[in-house]
């Protein structure tokens, strides 16, 4: 196929995470579901190790994220380590070295990552019948583009990718965004305005959640209360209110508390600074790693207390790509770049991350 020099593929994360943008109607605990026991996924040595790896990659994808965005904003580093797991089946060479290091997964074969992957998709939404836990992986290939059969065959396999041959047209964007549209119950009807006429595949992962409190928020209870901003204003916001028992730790830097949803498999954690004068929220982003977020995770303890939580609906769009150059992803950007293991036609190269 003869074409220009720029040949690229789209990576598309749908991250409507419902827990963060239903605190309003039905977080208030109308029931659904059904309630089943709590049980851990049971995880070998490998997995254990690949599971660690992962939450490296969480809190560095999370901090680049904070440092470079001014509002705020919603990621999912779950949907973002599956999506480009499934390119780095189509990686080689500096490429792929790149982009296995950005995840942390170095050290580690394919068939390892691709395994874990494969069980924490088939397992997490089994975990909580008071919960809905969705994810769903497609790949969109262009017509006259010819994608490696084994690659496919992988991404099918170990994520369950729906492949779709189209023409990339607006057909085709009218196509990809009823796709995440129906994968995240309409939280998301618009993924794509345009495709790019440069495009070949767009690979696209959607995760849906949705829960309810395990001790829930009286609807009645809800009344406008101060919120203190980050410049320190204060505003007048819909505070919900529980009178519950709850998990806390608190220090001289940092306040965390734990909301359960269901059977507990599922949570919502929360922190801030325990002091602004002495710590700020910045400070306490720019610190957090795995070690700390466990150490936290490992001390919180049952307290009875009340619990204001501001309504909050959230909604952000953002290129990620400036963010995964800076977690050293480079190459996979660039015409260099090696993606072999897609497509013998060449150059091929990441054009987008959103």
């Amino acid at each position: 196929m003869k074409t220009n020099n720029y040949q690229f593929l789209s990576l598309c994360l749908c991250i409507p995470l419902f827990a963060l943008t239903g605190c309003d109607n039905d977080s208030f605990g109308e029931p659904f579901g059904t309630d089943t026991e709590r049980y851990d996924i049971p995880l070998d040595t490998k997995s254990i190790e690949v599971n660690a790896r992962g939450q490296k990659f969480a809190f560095n994808f999370y901090k680049e994220m904070a440092g470079k965005e001014e509002s705020n904003f919603c990621i999912s580093p779950l949907s973002a380590s599956f999506c480009l797991g499934m390119v780095l089946n189509g990686a080689n060479g500096n490429t792929y070295t790149e982009l296995q290091e950005a995840l942390g997964y170095e050290g580690l074969t394919n068939e390892e990552i691709n395994a874990y992957a494969q069980m924490m998709q088939t397992e997490l939404p089994k975990l909580d019948g008071r919960t809905v836990f969705m994810n769903a992986n497609s790949m969109w290939i262009k017509d006259d583009f010819q994608m490696l059969e084994p690659f496919v065959k992988t991404n099918q396999t170990y994520y369950n990718a729906e492949v779709y041959n189209e023409p990339f047209n607006m057909e085709t964007v009218d196509k990809i965004n009823h796709w995440c549209a129906n994968k995240t119950n309409d939280l998301i009807p618009k993924m794509l305005e345009t495709i790019s006429p440069n495009t070949l595949a767009c690979l696209i992962n959607a995760i849906y959640f949705k829960g309810v409190w395990k001790m829930e928020f009286d609807k009645g209870d809800t009344k406008d209360k101060p919120f203190h901003l980050k410049d320190g204003s204060e505003i007048k916001v819909p505070t919900m209110k529980q009178q519950a028992t709850n998990y806390y730790y608190g220090d001289e830097q940092v306040s965390v508390v734990e909301l359960p949803y269901g059977n507990g498999a599922f949570s919502l954690v929360l922190f801030m600074p325990s002091d602004k004068k002495k710590t700020s929220l910045d400070e306490l982003i720019a610190d957090l790693d795995a070690d700390r977020w466990n150490q936290w995770m490992s001390n919180l303890s049952s307290y009875s207390f009340d619990l204001y939580l501001p309504r909050f609906t959230m909604e952000s769009s953002m290129d990620l790509t400036d963010v995964m150059r800076t977690l050293g992803v480079k190459d996979a950007f660039k015409s260099e770049a090696d993606f072999t293991n897609i497509s013998t036609e060449q150059p091929l190269f990441i054009g987008l991350i959103k």
